[in-house]
């Protein structure tokens, strides 16, 4: 018998736990573009009743991260190029937001620990000399930017930027794969210490602007480099 891959907890409930985990194997490409699933299948990988599991589906569809074709089949959304622009726009204008909160809200722990996943970024950036060093670099940004969310003391607006930038990681790795020492990992990084020092400045009008303009443009350039990839193709 297959051994679940995860454990669930009571609390939250079990629909919500679910939830957030299948939405997390979306994001991370364990479950991949196109992939067919059953409910049956995702409860016993996640070791609980169909019952959580049929409601943490009902969500991700409403959300159209999972998706029925033919009315029946479920498979993880394939989502074609201009649905991932108009998520981008989705998620520039939330993160955006989420960056203003920040700077209102976040504690100094909080700006201190924004400030330290920056700088170990900024620090691996320049040995990063094969692809798994540049998508370390990557993770690294991704965390700052996880962590001006959760500095943002809202939960609901976490979720959202979480939904719309569902499809966002595995874009970015494909493109680090396929730019190699060429992505502009140097630019990102310097948008992050313009991000930072607005936070710490407490500005909450600049670090809004400079956020959504910084996940605006870069995901642009991803949709660019990626847009002939597999990954899309058949979507459009």
């Amino acid at each position: 018998m297959e051994q679940p891959s995860a454990k669930l907890t009571t609390s939250p409930t079990l629909a919500d736990q679910a939830y957030v985990l299948l939405r997390r194997q979306i994001a991370e490409g364990e479950l991949s573009a196109g992939q067919r699933v059953t409910e049956r299948g995702l409860a016993t990988q996640l070791g609980v009743s169909p019952t959580p599991v049929r409601e943490a589906i009902r969500r991700l569809e409403h959300e159209r991260l999972l998706e029925r074709l033919d009315g029946r089949s479920l498979t993880v959304a394939q989502p074609s190029v201009h649905r991932l622009y108009e998520l981008n726009l989705i998620e520039a204008a939330l993160s955006g937001v989420a960056a203003r909160l920040a700077a209102e809200s976040a504690t100094d722990r909080e700006l201190a620990a924004i400030r330290d996943v920056h700088e170990r970024a900024s620090r691996s950036l320049p040995s990063a000399q094969t692809v798994e060093d540049g998508i370390e670099v990557l993770r690294l940004a991704r965390q700052t930017h996880q962590l001006v969310y959760e500095a943002s003391h809202n939960p609901q607006l976490i979720d959202m930027i979480a939904t719309a930038g569902a499809f966002d990681w595995r874009i970015r790795v494909e493109s680090v794969r396929r730019l190699g020492a060429t992505y502009p990992s140097k630019a990102g990084l310097a948008h992050h210490s313009s991000i930072v020092a607005a936070l710490e400045a407490r500005d909450s009008s600049l670090a809004e602007s400079l956020m959504r303009d910084h996940v605006a443009s870069a995901a642009h350039q991803h949709l660019d480099v990626v847009a002939e990839d597999e990954f899309l193709e058949g979507s459009q």
